[in-house]
């Protein structure tokens, strides 16, 4: 039966159970309305899909009775009977277990090939466990006490995660590096749900934090190399060259960086010998007759810096003004690389101390 029927037709007789039990099973509406969903069902079960069901004659008489039942005169309070609902309802009064389970059929009867081949298993669980169960309410105790949902949530993103990590290792990112070795970490400890929808957004704010500290910092180390990449790819024109002197005197003056120290700094050379340097076009390496990430850094501080500050002081760098603040403290410009890669990330616990 097509799974999206079998969770509305279980509706169905879910609410004609409900009326059961108050207008008694001898009410003539009730009993027109049960003919019907018999009818329907009988009729999904050899094939009808969701289409032929619902333009079905029988099913727009017994949406309509199920309205009427709403305003049919209950019998007096002694003469209700306990009644079950049938296959929407437990002898108990319970839904059924099918009741819930259909929006497993149905989320499993849409997923194309890729997707069941991946999980399938899960779902397979899933149906085997609504066999075992007795009503809707054991059935939600069974998925999780097998531990089949957590698993068709963390699995995935474990492997997500260990995809993401092999595929990083072209883009020299500690934050990403750092944050998807957590995540195979993490989520092969949890024990629930919550507890790994909890330490996925605790991870994923941590590391968006250090993400964006990360490209700022990139940036500002880029700032002087920058300048004169951008004379040597658009020319010395006046807002070019005014920007890389005052570069030069704001980098000494704000941050205690000269040219030489960018180049010392272990994160910047990790962008620049990674990231930009491949992105040089092969014509301008054959033009300026550079093969190295350190030759194009040479011909920029020689051709494209260096005659454009000739003229102003030579600053000096200045260690008491290179620290940068991470997460609360200061820290060594230069530790920047190794602090990405082991954070000094503030103790956020779920189980808040009173």
């Amino acid at each position: 039966m097509d799974s999206t029927v079998k969770q509305m037709l279980d509706g169905f007789r879910f609410a004609v159970g409900n009326y059961t039990s108050s207008l008694g099973p001898d009410n003539e509406k009730l009993k027109r309305t049960k003919e019907l969903i018999d009818s329907l069902y009988s009729k999904a079960e050899d094939g009808a899909d969701v289409s032929a069901i619902t333009m079905d004659p029988d099913f727009a008489e017994a949406g309509g009775l199920l309205g009427a039942l709403a305003s049919e005169l209950p019998l007096p309070q002694d003469e209700q009977q306990s009644v079950s609902a049938g296959a929407g309802e437990s002898d108990s009064g319970i839904p059924s277990a099918g009741v819930v389970a259909a929006g497993y059929h149905m989320a499993y009867d849409s997923m194309g090939a890729p997707a069941r081949e991946s999980q399938g298993i899960y779902y397979e669980r899933i149906f085997e466990i609504e066999k075992l169960a007795e009503n809707a309410v054991h059935f939600n105790t069974l998925l999780v006490e097998d531990g089949v949902l957590l698993d068709m949530s963390r699995i995935p993103l474990i492997e997500s995660a260990e995809e993401t990590l092999k595929q990083a290792e072209t883009i020299f990112s500690p934050t990403v590096d750092l944050q998807q070795k957590l995540a195979v970490e993490t989520y092969a400890d949890v024990k629930t749900v919550a507890e790994l929808e909890f330490q996925g957004t605790l991870m994923a704010e941590l590391s968006n934090v250090e993400h964006v500290w990360d490209a700022l910092f990139i940036e500002t180390l880029v700032l002087l190399p920058g300048c004169a990449q951008a004379i040597e790819a658009f020319g010395a024109t006046d807002d070019n060259v005014a920007k890389l002197r005052n570069s030069h005197l704001f980098m000494a003056d704000f941050l205690g960086i000269t040219w030489a120290e960018v180049f010392a700094d272990p994160r910047f050379l990790l962008f620049w010998n990674n990231i930009f340097w491949p992105r040089v076009p092969s014509a301008k390496r054959e033009l300026y007759k550079v093969y190295s990430a350190e030759g194009w850094r040479d011909l920029l501080k020689g051709k494209f810096y260096d005659p454009y500050v000739k003229d102003l002081p030579i600053p000096q760098p200045d260690p008491d003004k290179a620290f940068l603040r991470f997460w609360g403290d200061d820290h060594p410009v230069h530790d920047t690389l190794q602090l990405l890669r082991t954070p000094p990330r503030p103790d956020i616990r779920k189980d808040s101390p009173n």
